[in-house]
């Protein structure tokens, strides 16, 4: 018997090809959409869940209390991870890290080729950094000591084969090579790992030791106020000693802080697993936040895609039993019971649900090639994992479940006396069952519809809006060596194409998460009266390559190794409600010295569109000149080999990379970016569902009022007479769908926009638009299938009457 099944079911999904692609495409849709949003709500929540001892780590940030406002950071000082060890005793393990730095790299390969390269995903980490992060997998060296000696050096298997050629060969080989590091420090490999996975936190290229860390830079690693790039991580043995070890670290630091910063500062612990979803202290250098909001939105709207998906489903399958009323009443007028029939359509539906999930299986590996590929910039790593596969499976026989059982109910239930009589069955239709679920689908449509305009007139916001400085046709490239800065400038200046050349830490906007920052007070107030700034250094270009515009005062006229001017902007004066020309020659003191005020600027955006603008303050030091950055003056790409050429004329032991600007502001938003694609692709996706199914449901529709129609025909009915007297029911139900959707849609908008400093408004002619649009996709479809019906003589219809 259920061979016969099969065989009747595989002939009427034949007979009914249009049906059964609509609903096969549209459910395969859906259950791609939805295990595509799943796989990635699933991946952003389980960064560094692969260590052992991910549910017992936190990372010890520090929140700083100024008088207008708190400030919170995920670096602490370099010497509190000693000072836990040796005075609390009752954390179980700490271990220290610095980094992500840039460093240059001399090696000579197997073939005795010697090449430069600069890596900037360099992490310096003490001896216990593999025993907290165990998860990382090793390939050669021995786990135990290859961070002890002072000379070592752990590869990534990504670089050992960039390095060494190495291929699939054995890694064991590698093993005590040798790498120069910055022409100084001559490193032998002790260990190759695979490469950190990519729902990790830290994702480094190579591992140096802390001591060797220490050994270069003693004036931070000795330093209790310097927090630059160093991060602590402790292992606690049960999460109720968190408040414990938080008052025994605040208590121990007491003793080593300044009386001033031991008032202002104050330490937490915050578990590792959660970082990646914590915008409060932000992510490490290179990682970015994905907020847990946005990951249980997401959840919810990949439950509301296949909802649609199935709802479609249902829609199509019981329409059609208009059609098939006929085999249904034959069917139970030679003895067929209800039982059977049931059993019948369930065999045909879930065979149509097989064939969408073999659909869908394709269409999501494809899709996750697609996405990591596209989203690269932060290591996106999306994979299909077997537990994925069996949720496939679960979701498929769900949906067949839900989607199967009650259209088969409905055909099931045909009285074969009124289905013989060719009676129209009203009762059995479904009708307002179908108008809901049809409602139901454009309500979730026209949501993502008015989202995708509105978060993309947000993005579209942050690439146009006057950041205050100039962001274009800017090259940056690192400046290795401080004692040849002069010789630079002169050759850059040489170059044709390069309109203006100056030297300094960074642009006026932070970039990938790394900034400066001091406190500033005026030179007659105590310290505990100081304020959070942003610091700068620049020279005497700074503000002209920039174009940051002078209200106030003069630019700098040069650069000292002993600063003693300031340029500052209007966030800063304000908080002592200066006005410009007040401002000038004004005594403010900084950590790091005192200097007066020669200038002040408009303000401009010295953090990303996210965040407020915050006080500034550009110092004409001669130190931490890291950057060198040009100005171009026209596109001829023979311009970056020209710096080229002028870099390694000038720093002959180092390797030359640059950037453009502009591209380093729009990583600042990658996030952003990510939300936008996937509020688009979705968008998309529920209006190809929706517009299928609708397409699909007006074929029934019409069919089951062809004689109505040629009737209407025969009376002089004009064809757009009859397209809208169609079209009229579901057009009515999309501007109901609509007066729903909107209140919902501005309620998920402006929680989102409300996360960001700088925002458009929402507007009324956004949610019109956006009810416009789908209006018009699904008039299209409606009117496409009834234009059709409108036009075929209506004796083909009526000559059996």
């Amino acid at each position: 018997m259920i061979k016969n099944y099969l065989k009747i079911a595989w002939r009427n999904i034949f007979k009914y090809k249009l049906t059964a692609i609509i609903n096969i495409l549209g459910l395969a849709l859906g259950l791609t959409s939805c295990l595509i949003i799943l796989v990635f709500v699933d991946y952003e929540l389980s960064f560094d869940e692969q260590h052992s001892y991910s549910n017992q780590t936190y990372r010890v940030v520090q929140q700083q209390d100024f008088p207008e406002d708190t400030y919170y950071f995920n670096t602490t000082p370099f010497p509190l991870a000693d000072a836990i060890r040796t005075e609390i005793p009752k954390v179980e393990r700490v271990t220290q890290i610095a980094g992500l730095t840039s460093e240059t790299l001399s090696v000579e390969n197997i073939s005795g080729i010697k090449s430069v390269y600069e890596e900037s995903d360099v992490l310096y980490a003490d001896a216990d950094f593999f025993k907290v992060f165990d998860g990382v997998k090793w390939l050669a060296g021995n786990k135990a000591d290859a961070t002890q000696d002072l000379n070592s050096v752990v590869l990534t298997e990504r670089l050992a084969k960039k390095y060494f050629n190495q291929g699939a060969l054995n890694y064991e080989s590698i093993i005590n090579s040798t790498i120069l590091l910055n022409n100084e420090e001559l490193l032998s490999v002790k260990g190759i790992v695979e490469n950190p996975a990519g729902n990790s936190s830290y994702k480094f290229g190579m591992v140096l030791p802390y001591r060797l860390f220490k050994k270069r830079n003693e004036g931070f690693a000795g330093n209790w106020s310097a927090t630059h790039i160093g991060t602590t991580f402790v292992v606690l043995g049960e999460p109720s000693k968190i408040s414990k070890t938080e008052l025994a670290i605040n208590k121990m630091s007491k003793n080593y802080l300044d009386e001033i910063h031991a008032k202002r500062v104050s330490y937490k612990l915050q578990a590792l697993i959660e970082i990646h979803t914590d915008s409060l202290y932000g992510s490490g250098p290179g990682g970015y936040i994905m907020p847990k909001k946005i990951l249980m939105i997401s959840a919810t709207v990949a439950i509301f895609i296949l909802l649609i998906a199935i709802a479609n489903f249902i829609n199509l399958v019981t329409a059609q039993s208009v059609l098939r009323s006929k085999e249904v009443g034959v069917l139970k007028a030679l003895g067929s019971s209800r039982f059977k029939l049931v059993i019948r359509f369930v065999i045909e539906n879930t065979m149509l649900v097989l064939l969408s999930l073999g659909l869908s299986f394709v269409l999501v590996h494809l899709s996750l090639l697609e996405l990591n590929a596209f989203f690269s910039i932060i290591s996106l790593d999306l994979v299909l994992g077997s537990n994925f596969v069996y949720m496939l499976i679960i979701a498929g026989l769900l949906t067949a479940l839900i989607a199967t059982v009650y259209p088969a109910l409905v055909l099931s239930k045909i009285n074969p006396i009124q289905a013989l009589k060719s009676k129209e069955l009203n009762s059995l239709k479904g009708v307002n069952t179908r108008k809901a679920l049809i409602t139901f689908q454009f309500i979730i449509v026209q949501v993502f519809v008015i989202a995708v305009i509105v978060v993309g007139l947000q993005m579209n916001y942050f690439n146009t809006k006057d950041v205050g400085f100039e962001k274009d046709s800017i090259v940056i490239t690192p400046v290795p060596e401080f004692d040849k800065i002069d010789v630079f400038k002169n050759k850059l200046n040489a170059i044709a194409d390069i309109e203006s050349v100056s030297f300094g830490s960074g642009p006026p906007m932070g970039i990938d998460g790394l900034s400066l920052g001091t406190s500033f007070r005026l030179a007659s107030e105590n310290q505990e009266n100081g304020m959070y700034s942003e610091m700068k250094i620049g020279d005497e270009n700074y503000l002209n390559l920039y174009d940051l515009k002078l209200l106030a005062g003069r630019n700098f006229k040069t650069t000292k190794k002993t600063f003693d001017q300031f340029v500052v902007n209007e966030a800063l004066i304000k908080t002592y409600n200066w006005t410009p020309q007040e401002a000038i020659g004004k005594q403010l003191t900084i950590n790091e010295g005192e200097g007066t005020i020669v200038g002040v600027v408009s303000d401009y955006h010295n953090n990303a569109l996210q965040y407020e603008i915050t006080p500034s303050i550009i110092i004409n030091w001669n130190s931490f000149q890291m950057n060198a950055f040009m100005k171009l003056s026209s596109a001829n790409p023979g311009v970056i080999v020209d710096i080229e050429n002028a870099w390694k004329s000038s720093f002959k032991k180092s390797f030359f990379e640059y950037g453009f600007l502009s591209e380093a502001i729009e990583r600042e938003y990658a996030v952003q970016s990510m939300i936008y694609l996937g509020f688009k692709i979705l968008s998309l996706l529920s209006i190809c569902i929706g517009g299928l199914g609708l397409l699909g449901l007006m074929t029934f529709v019409l069919l089951s009022k062809s004689k109505e129609i040629a009737i209407r025909n025969v009376l002089g009915s004009s064809t757009s007479q009859i397209v809208m007297l169609l079209s009229k029911e579901y057009t009515t139900l999309i501007l109901v769908a609509f007066v729903i959707a909107a209140p919902i849609t501005y309620y998920l908008m402006f929680s989102w926009l409300k996360d960001f400093t700088y925002q458009i408004e929402l507007s009324v002619w956004m949610f019109v638009t956006g009810g416009l649009f789908t209006f018009i996709i699904a008039f299209v479809a409606c009117s496409f299938q009834s234009i059709k019906m409108a036009l075929v003589k209506p004796i083909k219809y009526l000559r059996t009457e």
